[in-house]
């Protein structure tokens, strides 16, 4: 997640009313290790707020972890069950439609998971390099296509695209990561769009998130 996004995340989450925060479950979580010491804006921006505001958080990822309260699988029907009985009134999935290989399978169990009156937050990269974690379709949407494709039963609220830093910053931090990408502007084809692995056509143009806000009516 970019800082920027979890920025974007925080300001839509104050505009919302108490009562439709909680509990809240933030589905393909990480670990905490992952959400307070490696990405720490996302703990920092996100959730430290809503737990200041006395919300219910639970997170679910595939892997039991520290820091992971539910360990499910939303695409079984035990992992679903599970996810259900949380009973969350919003839900956040950031960054994790690129990531699986039926993402509509995936959207109709995000869409299952939003009661009546309730939020779903859905983030994905608009502008960004492949990242396999442990694959990339590379599905790069805006958040209107985004929602009339895969959310059709929910009503879209708030549609942004959000600039965030370009990889110049990043290089200058960590010079060496040259290395990497001149060889695969080489020719190492390693994703869907050939040499995407290289961050460098993102030297001076910015990454960008799809950001959205769903509601079932």
């Amino acid at each position: 997640m970019l800082e920027v996004e979890a920025r974007w995340l925080r300001a839509r989450l104050q505009e919302l009313p108490d009562g439709e925060l909680s509990p809240l479950l933030n589905l393909g979580s990480s670990d905490l290790h992952f959400r307070t010491e490696a990405q720490p804006w996302i703990d920092r921006e996100v959730f430290a707020p809503l737990r200041a505001r006395g919300a219910e958080i639970v997170h679910s990822d595939l892997k039991t972890l520290p820091g992971v309260d539910i360990a499910a699988d939303a695409l079984s029907e035990a992992g679903l069950s599970r996810l259900r009985a949380v009973g969350a009134r919003a839900i956040l999935c950031c960054n994790m439609l690129e990531h699986v290989t039926d993402r509509a399978a995936l959207a109709e169990r995000l869409a299952a998971l939003v009661p009546a009156g309730g939020l779903l937050v859905v983030t994905v990269p608009f502008s960004y390099p492949y990242h396999p974690d442990p694959i990339d379709t590379y599905y790069r949407p805006d958040p209107e296509d985004m929602s009339r494709e895969l959310f059709p039963g929910l009503r879209l609220v708030r549609a942004e695209i959000v600039d965030g830093p370009t990889y110049a910053p990043e290089l200058l931090r960590r010079p060496w990561l040259l290395v990497r990408d001149l060889r695969k502007l080489a020719g190492l084809r390693d994703s869907p769009s050939g040499t995407a692995g290289s961050r460098l056509r993102w030297l001076r143009r910015p990454y960008r998130v799809s950001c959205a806000v769903l509601r079932r009516e």
